[in-house]
């Protein structure tokens, strides 16, 4: 959206419809168990509890250390770790 239009669509004061913006409630996504489960938990735009992501998880409980020096790699250190792992499965199938 334009700044021009972002301004307008602000300074009217009020929400625009769902017919103004081509959006039809019905279509939105039923909020059942499994929406809410899936779903980020936030508290004034902070991250407070990241939602299950689709696909089966396990926690695992790893060192201390071992976590950090992935940690201190930067962002997506879990992602990091599960393809290490996976590297490893493949490098030794006979300890599957």
């Amino acid at each position: 959206m334009s700044e021009s239009k972002r301004a307008s669509a602000h300074d009217s004061g009020r929400p625009s419809s769902p017919d103004e913006i081509g959006w039809d409630p019905d279509d939105a996504p039923e909020l059942d168990e499994r929406w809410f489960a899936e779903a980020d938990v936030r508290s004034r735009g902070t991250l407070i509890r990241r939602g299950r992501r689709a696909g089966e998880t396990e926690t695992v409980v790893l060192p201390s250390a071992l976590v950090e020096s992935f940690r201190i790699q930067g962002a997506d250190w879990q992602i990091r770790i599960e393809a290490a792992l996976r590297e490893w499965l493949a490098e030794h199938p006979e300890r599957v």
